[in-house]
């Protein structure tokens, strides 16, 4: 139920033939058989209306609710209702909304005589969709059941169009009731608790406006149907994420002030460049930076099922159920989209209306645009509120069809998303398999073959180099399109019968092939910014390429590589032949592939990119300096990598830790799926106050966060203090309470509040914002009141000016160096503090700790020290 404060009982009335009369009931239930009978009316409704009578029964607008379960079952159903309807008013004062549930094949309440419907999933749903039993493997070879995908059975729920009479929606976690039919059932294969959220919270959106009774409802069917796999209760695998997803979808509109979230759209799932680099882009938006994500899909395509590992994706191919989606997208939370090419374009509008402002990624030339018929989806995408272009030749000529404003343009070479480098032993594997000496040069062509990537100008160019290099040998890795092999079948047969013509189709070893090959050629007649040409560039190939081709040409002057005249085959082969004869020793085409890496660096562009669409997101560094807490380090990560705010970093710096921590560390990654750089020291530098300069140095964030090791966060800590610190650019440093942890985690007290009392430190007790040098004065120069550096998040440039001038005086603090870190900070600021009282941060307090270690003189020392810095 969309609204909240609803609680049960009401009546369900279910009707089935081999059920026997009975209507006296339980306390919810009211079961009726076939043979109902018309004198049975009075008792069936009076035992009805006192089920009315209790106050929790749920009212819509005053009216009872009931539903029907199989009403056609209920013999002259339309003058049954009738005559119900004439008692419920006339004896009991009660006008009840009758609603029936669409079950086989019965859609319409009205020739029933019912005001509403309920969905009933999976009936109706799966109509007409694609079995997919045949992708599937079986482990029982006589099972027959129907299987259908999660996806298509929650995007034929979303795309159903409001019919004439009001309906409720109803959402499903699963369904498999092989338990009922023994391997004759049905199947929705493919749920997962994120994916029933993203259902669900769509229809919720789109509950606030398809009001059924004047009230906001969803359904769910079920709670505990152990025996349909249709439930929400906790098992043993899920745990409570069925639960959990539920809240999330109800509480959405909530959840979205503490996790901006990013909605990715794709014009299909085919696997072309486009659509591998936006899957890449979300395997990096929420790897490295955690970011929570949702995928719109424009059209279907075999690349769904990875999208979908990524993020919760759905397909909607009719552009009349995008409104909907989109407000729902906007209700939980989904701030911006990235729309990935100008196909897409046509989306851009709407979500403008459902209050998402959209970046484009302009990946077309004119000439495929106007083969797709696309001009009036670029001409859309071009009021986007960011148009992202590869190169200057598709800005330039994207305005020729779409005009848009030139301040929203930006110039952003794609990354490459690809892991292609130079590699000399595969190098030598790969041509000793395809019998190629060392003497022998190879040239490679990549790539989806058709006439727009010019296969066809490939073979010409073999012929014509075959004449300068007779002993050449030319490769082109990927598939062929149809058309291209009716054609010049006979050609390319004639070619491959000479041995130095090769057509291995799509390959899984490509970067192997960039390696083994010594020059690339893009005989594309249009290609806006080919992966694959940065690909070559990568493993250190020199290209050569068609002027006016695409973004590629105009940048070969600085990497050593040829532009020829467009469509001049025997021009390529000279300038493949001037390549090949000054091919470059093995040092220098690995110092090439690496600058190469660097200048299209994937995870730069990412991040540029998310900077452009979601410009007020705070870019958080999250440092964790460990030293032998292996014991603590999967919890600490794990309250990291669950922060509800994206981070651009993690980076875990070990002092040379003698136990099992960078394992953990890494299989701790590795289990949450998220990406860490480990930066390990030989030796233990003696001092954490190194570790923490040193990652304050490496970070890239405006925001640093000290995530010691052997602590833990409530996962909203970084969008509550990073919210506070983005409101001010005068804020050097954001703090919140503790609670206290002992070894096993378990709560010692909850916060410090009694602590800051006894100081008497009352204005800790609520959020407040102090200037740094009072804060200082009234919290720090007697005691630290900032007892964990877990729980402040800093700015990056106060943070990193005070560890260098503190560089001389930390390496002589074993305990309180945090303390008079803190004190130089903000004791020399003109700036202010943002105090949170809310007790988001875990600290750990264990036998372990350094202060539990340290000698009581030496603390005593430490302290007096401290306070005399404070003076």
């Amino acid at each position: 139920l969309a609204d909240p404060g609803v609680d049960f009982p009401f009546c369900l009335m279910w009707a089935n033939e081999n059920w026997t009369r009975r209507w006296d009931g339980g306390d919810q239930d009211v079961l009726i058989a076939q043979d109902y009978r018309a004198e049975d009316d009075a008792a069936l409704v009076a035992c009805l209306a006192r089920h009315f009578r209790d106050p929790r029964y749920i009212r819509l607008q005053g009216r009872p609710l009931l539903m029907l379960y199989r009403p056609a079952l209920i013999p002259d159903t339309a003058a049954t209702v009738a005559r119900w309807r004439a008692l419920f008013r006339d004896k009991h004062g009660e006008d009840p909304l009758l609603v029936m549930a669409q079950s086989f094949d019965v859609m319409d309440p009205r020739p029933l005589g019912f005001d509403a419907a309920v969905e009933f999933p999976p009936h109706k749903l799966v109509n007409g969709l694609k079995l997919r039993n045949a992708e599937l493997t079986y482990y029982d070879p006589r099972a027959s059941a129907q299987v259908f995908a999660y996806d298509d059975v929650a995007a034929a729920s979303l795309a159903e169009k409001p019919p004439g009479f009001p309906l409720i929606k109803t959402a499903v976690p699963s369904w498999d009731n092989d338990a009922r039919r023994q391997g004759a059932g049905m199947v929705l294969h493919g749920a997962a608790p994120a994916k029933y959220q993203a259902w669900l919270s769509a229809l919720v959106a789109r509950a606030q406006t398809e009001r059924v009774g004047g009230t906001a409802l969803v359904c769910i069917n079920a709670w505990n149907e152990w025996a349909e796999a249709a439930y929400l209760e906790p098992d043993l695998h899920f745990g409570g994420a069925w639960l959990n997803a539920t809240a999330r979808a109800l509480s959405g509109i909530a959840e979205a002030a503490d996790a901006p979230g990013l909605l990715l759209v794709g014009h299909d799932a085919f696997p072309g460049g486009a659509q591998m680099l936006l899957l890449h882009l979300a395997r990096q938006l929420r790897h490295a930076h955690g970011l929570r994500l949702e995928i719109l899909l424009l059209g279907g395509g075999t690349l769904r099922a990875e999208y979908a590992a990524v993020a919760p994706t759905i397909v909607l191919e009719d552009p009349a159920q995008w409104p909907t989606h989109l407000a729902g997208c906007a209700a939980r939370g989904l701030r911006a989209a990235l729309v990935n090419s100008a196909v897409s374009g046509a989306v851009v509008p709407l979500l403008a209306e459902a209050g998402i402002p959209a970046t484009l990624l302009v990946h077309e030339l004119p000439r495929l645009l106007e083969e797709k018929g696309a001009f009036g989806a670029a001409r859309a995408g071009a009021t986007a509120r960011r148009l992202v272009f590869p190169a200057p030749v598709v800005r330039d000529a994207f305005a020729t069809i779409a005009p848009f404003d030139p301040a929203a343009a930006r110039l952003m070479p794609q990354g490459n998303y690809r892991q292609v480098a130079f590699d000399p032993a595969a190098r030598a594997r790969l041509r000793a398999e395809l019998g190629l000496s060392d003497a022998q040069t190879m040239i490679l062509g990549a790539g989806y073959g058709d006439l727009r990537k010019g296969f066809d100008l490939f073979l010409q160019t073999w012929r014509s180099l075959s004449r300068l290099r007779p002993d050449a040998v030319c490769a082109w890795i990927g598939a062929i399109d149809p058309t291209v092999l009716a054609y010049l079948g006979p050609d390319i047969a004639q070619a491959e019968a000479t041995g130095r013509f090769l057509r291995p189709g799509f390959r899984d070893d490509a970067p192997d092939w960039f390696s083994a090959a010594d020059a690339f050629a893009l005989t594309s007649r249009e290609d806006p910014f080919p992966t694959v040409a940065l690909e070559a560039m990568a493993a250190g190939l020199k290209l050569v390429a068609f002027e006016g081709s695409g973004g590629i040409p105009p940048l070969l002057a600085d990497s050593g590589g040829i532009a020829v005249p467009m469509g001049d085959p025997p021009e390529m082969a000279v300038a493949l032949d001037r390549l090949l004869a000054a091919r470059p020793a093995p040092p220098a085409r690995a110092a090439a592939a690496v600058a190469a890496q660097a200048r299209f660096d994937f995870a730069r562009y990412t991040t540029s990119l998310l900077a452009e669409a979601l410009p007020d997101l705070a870019r958080i560094s999250v440092v964790v300096p460990n030293y032998n807490h292996a014991r603590h380090l999967e919890a600490r990560l794990a309250s990291v990598f669950a922060q509800t705010h994206a981070v651009a970093e993690i980076l875990l710096l070990d002092d040379a830790s003698t136990d099992d921590s960078l394992p953990i560390a890494r299989h701790a990654a590795a289990a949450w799926g998220r990406d860490i750089e480990v930066i390990a020291n030989r030796r233990n530098s003696g001092n954490v106050f190194a570790q923490w300069r040193r990652g304050v140095e490496r970070a890239c964030g405006d925001f640093v966060w000290i995530a010691e090791s052997d602590d833990e966060a409530d996962p909203t800590l970084l969008a509550t203090l990073a919210a506070r610190l983005a409101a001010d650019d005068d804020i050097v440093a954001a703090a919140c309470d503790s609670r206290a942890i002992d070894t096993a985690g378990a709560t010692l007290w909850p916060s410090h509040q009694d602590y800051y009392a006894q100081a008497g430190a009352t204005d800790l007790a609520r959020d407040s914002l102090f200037a740094a040098r009072d804060f200082a004065a009234r919290f720090l120069a007697e005691r630290n009141l900032l007892v964990n550096a877990s729980a402040i998040l800093f700015r990056r440039s106060a943070l990193r000016a005070a560890l260098a001038r503190c560089a001389s005086a930390l390496p002589d603090y074993r305990m309180a160096g945090d303390w008079h870190l803190y004190l130089d900070l903000l004791a020399r600021s003109p700036g202010q503090v943002a105090w949170v009282a809310a007790p988001l941060n875990s600290h750990r307090r264990h036998a372990a700790g350094v202060t539990a270690r340290l000698d009581p003189a030496r603390h005593l020392d430490e302290i007096a020290r401290a306070q005399a810095h404070a003076r």
